[in-house]
């Protein structure tokens, strides 16, 4: 883009000695580069700092694709062109590179340029100064004619669809806008229809009062003034809650005609027939916990009023909700999601171009994780038949794919009349120039992730940040990877620094992130393991000694492949010796400005006789060989020496011919992140454990604290779901449930709620077990169900089960039928005799579809 808004031109360009022009870049014999930014083949992020023009350049992708909307009164103010002499006045500039990505394109190419084309060839269009279209084949081509009407051009180019950030999905959505034959209720708002209703029924049966309240009348009937500013955006909610329930749902428009009808004509019955199957097909087709990570048993659904569906939420503790008593952040993400889910790719099978301004604006810090996970599903489905592109602006870290960094794209605005510029190397510096645009270091933002990695510098943060995301685009399965997305590398800047920064962390709150360290194995390394062994501040050990990992230790048992007569004790030693051959001669000549020539005296066999002489640390070993050969002002620093060897990775995915050393120097990492991310999602099933702890100690401390003495049978009954509403999504937490599930059976929870709990001593003893449910089941399974602290016996004239196979039929809460069976588990190889441990497991019957489901 050129002269358009906060772009002006590119003067960085314009006077770099190694720049050269282009034809399409000439006005009036001067050269006016372009600004250019590349974006990413799938999701690319653009940030900046305010003002610093990234919604121009989103209206600039659509301009250069459309040519629509381009006109004099968005050219650049600050431009010497922008004038009002006649003949002098233009309007902005757009181009484009695009590239022949298959067969369609080839026979679409032809019929538009008139020569032929093939997979992979690329050409430019320009839109100078608001005119027709130019075509160029090369850089050294002149203009080629377009030969092909606009609708043909129109049709080989991307298509364009925006995301509106802005549109939340309505809280509710009246029948009428459902229903075409519907009637437009009097008065659109229900407070208005709630007050003509109450006159109505004062004044039926008076005449006189009905003509004296008559007049007040009109005015609530007539449209309401202050909401014709509001209707257009009204209209567009109610669109997109057509498209969730048409379109994503697939519900047939008959049915929202026969339940106005039936809700009219009072049949409550099929009102609430239809109302289960819409929600039923809502939740079918939505499948919205797999994209809403906060809550996986939420619900969206609906609620039937007598002039509008209500849209209601359902959450894991079995409430329903309104939108108004949820945050904005639920509303807004559902409407992307909705925009996304109904959104039909085109017919011709065009490949398309998502624009997406400011989604963070009203997402949490999760929420807005979750929608980058359904970006990047919209560029790169799991199914693979298309390959789409996405490109969005943010202000937010938690809208940037750590994993991902060659994708970030930054501006910033200029001094005077420079305008916006795209700043260079955004990725290969670690996302350094991010400081300014979002106001704080992204790595900085130490302990909002989840899980926390503990590291010793920046040069640790920078190589496994850069080689877990290099890992990762070549195809390692994320298990054995850091999702930079949910892991926070941590640099301390010292090993003596990582005790304290882990307390900090760790040491003073009830909500304890999950922590790992990673030391080097010298003597800072060694000490501060000590100290995490030892304790923090207050001598108080605050991470297990299982969660400290030194580099030494764990490669002792690594099949490694590393350079002769290093000893592994750090992270840099697991490179190869030509990839730090390589980085060493690329940080001479980027670092220090060094020539080619002059940066290729540093050679392997430099390193290695370093090696020799001293043998131990690789990076000690480039140091001094680096010094030695490029000369004595000659230093590198551990951090520049990390970037570039990430740079080498990355390139060697480009490269027909990558460097030797690659991928020896893959394997290394791949075995040390493979080991970390085991040790982190050890960390974190552990720090769920103790959640899961707390929170049971907590609910039953506080009831055996308040009725020590007997109570109502609803009290139990409140107390269960208590704590089941307090459970997460795991094994541990199905155990509890199917305790709670007997508990309610066997105290007769469920009848007669005014009564006393029979038995309540029992009672109380059972309520206790509860919290070692998981230490209980794994126990000796000769002992009975009373020793082990579960349940009662069953019901008398009610089979026991005791082989495997062997099951019972009990009453589970709702009053219906459902099994309990016992199944072996595998053998137990550490228990003396392979002793096997049998495991109850819930089976529902059909009609028990809505309580919990149960696992091993």
């Amino acid at each position: 883009m050129r002269f358009y808004k906060s772009f002006n031109f590119d003067y960085e360009r314009k006077f770099a000695a190694a720049s050269r022009a282009a034809p399409w870049e000439m006005v009036d014999a001067a050269w006016y580069p372009y600004v250019r930014l590349d974006l990413d083949r799938s999701v690319t992020t653009i940030v900046g700092a305010n003002e610093s023009g990234k919604s121009h350049l989103l209206d600039s992708i659509e301009k250069t694709i459309t040519g629509e909307r381009i006109s004099r009164s968005d050219f650049c103010r600050y431009s010497q062109f922008f004038s009002v002499t006649e003949g002098e006045r233009r309007s902005p500039d757009f181009g484009g590179e695009f590239e022949i990505a298959d067969r369609r394109d080839v026979e679409l190419a032809k019929t538009i340029l008139g020569t032929e084309t093939h997979i992979g060839d690329r050409f430019h269009l320009f839109r100078p100064n608001g005119g027709n279209p130019l075509l160029y084949r090369s850089l050294d081509d002149s203009p080629m004619e377009i030969i092909a009407a606009p609708a043909d051009l129109a049709a080989m180019l991307p298509n364009v669809f925006r995301l509106d950030a802005n549109l939340p999905l309505p809280a509710s959505i009246p029948l009428y806008a459902l229903t075409p034959g519907v009637q437009r209720p009097s008065g659109s708002r229900r407070s208005r229809r709630n007050i003509i209703d109450q006159v109505l029924a004062r004044t039926w049966s008076n005449a006189q009062e009905w003509q004296v309240a008559a007049p007040g009348l009109f005015p609530l009937v007539a449209a309401d003034p202050g909401e014709n500013g509001k209707a257009a955006r009204l209209e567009r909610q109610y669109r997109l809650g057509r498209d969730l329930l048409f379109r994503v749902a697939r519900i047939e428009a008959s049915a929202f005609v026969d339940l106005a009808e039936a809700i009219a004509d009072e049949r409550e019955g099929y009102v609430n027939g239809i109302i289960q199957k819409i929600n039923a097909a809502l939740a079918t087709n939505l499948n919205f916990p797999r994209w809403w990570a906060q809550d996986r048993e939420f619900q969206l659904m609906v609620s039937p009023r007598e002039h509008e569906l209500v849209f209601t939420i359902r959450d894991r503790t079995g409430t329903d909700y309104s939108f108004a008593e949820r945050s904005n952040g639920l509303k807004y993400f559902l409407s992307y999601y909705v925009q996304l889910l109904a959104h039909s790719a085109p017919a011709t099978g065009q490949q398309e171009i998502l624009l997406m301004d400011e989604p963070d604006a009203f997402l949490s810090s999760q929420g807005q994780q979750d929608l980058l996970r359904i970006l990047e599903e919209f560029a790169l489905p799991e199914h693979g038949h298309r390959h789409d592109q996405v490109v969005y602006v943010t202000h937010s870290p938690f809208l940037i794919n750590r994993n991902a960094a060659h994708r970030i794209r930054v501006l910033d605005k200029g001094v005077t009349d420079e305008g916006t510029r795209v700043v260079k190397d955004a990725a290969r510096n670690h996302y350094e120039p991010l400081r300014s645009s979002l106001g704080a270091f992204v790595a900085e933002t130490s302990f909002i992730g989840g899980s926390n990695l503990f590291v010793e510098g920046l040069a640790d943060q920078v190589l496994l940040a850069g080689v877990s995301a290099h890992l990762l685009a070549r195809g390692t399965p994320r298990s054995d990877a850091l999702d930079l997305n949910t892991v926070t590398i941590v640099p301390a800047g010292s090993a003596s620094s990582v005790p304290y920064l882990v307390y900090l962390a760790r040491g003073r709150d009830v909500v304890r992130p999950p922590c790992v360290v990673l030391l080097d194995s010298d003597r800072s390394g060694d000490d501060a393991a000590k100290s995490l062994r030892r304790g923090g501040p207050r001598n108080k050990q605050i991470l297990a000694p299982e969660f400290v990992i030194q580099v030494g230790a764990w490669a002792a048992g690594a099949e490694l492949s590393v350079a002769e007569l290093v000893s592994v004790a750090e992270p840099e030693d697991l490179i190869a010796l030509p990839v730090a051959a390589t980085a060493a001669r690329n940080y001479a000549s980027r670092a220090l400005g060094l020539s080619r020539e002059e940066a290729a005296l540093l050679t392997e066999l430099d390193i290695a006789v370093k090696l020799k002489d001293k043998p131990g640390p690789l990076f000690d070993a480039v140091a001094s060989a680096f010094t030695q050969q490029l000369g004595e002002g000659c230093h590198i620093e551990k951090v520049g020496f990390a970037k570039e060897v990430i740079a080498v990775l990355t390139a060697s995915r480009f490269s027909d011919a990558p460097e030797p050393g690659i991928d020896d120097t893959e394997s290394n990492f791949a075995l040390l992140l493979a080991y970390i991310s085991q040790v982190m999602r050890r960390a974190n099933r552990q720090e769920e454990d103790r959640r899961l702890e707390d929170r049971l100690n907590r609910t039953i401390k506080g009831f055996l604290s308040d009725y020590p003495s007997v109570t109502t049978r609803e009290r139990g009954r409140l107390l269960v779901e208590e704590i089941l509403a307090s459970l997460d999504d795991s094994s541990d937490g199905d155990r509890v449930k199917l305790a709670c599930v007997r508990l309610r059976r066997e105290f007769s929870l469920d009848e007669d709620l005014t009564k006393p709990i029979d038995r309540y001593d029992e009672f109380l003893e059972h309520v206790r077990a509860l919290k070692y449910s998981e230490r209980l089941a794994l126990q000796d399974p000769e002992r009975s169900d009373s020793d082990r602290g579960q349940a009662a016996p069953t019901r008398a004239g009610a089979a026991e089960p005791d082989t495997p196979g062997d099951s019972v039929q009990e009453l589970n809460p709702a009053g219906d039928r459902s099994e309990i069976v016992v199944t072996p588990s595998l053998t137990d190889s550490t228990q003396p005799g392979g002793t096997t441990d049998p495991r109850v497991v819930k089976k529902q019957s059909a009609e028990d579809a809505g309580q919990p489901s149960l696992s091993p």
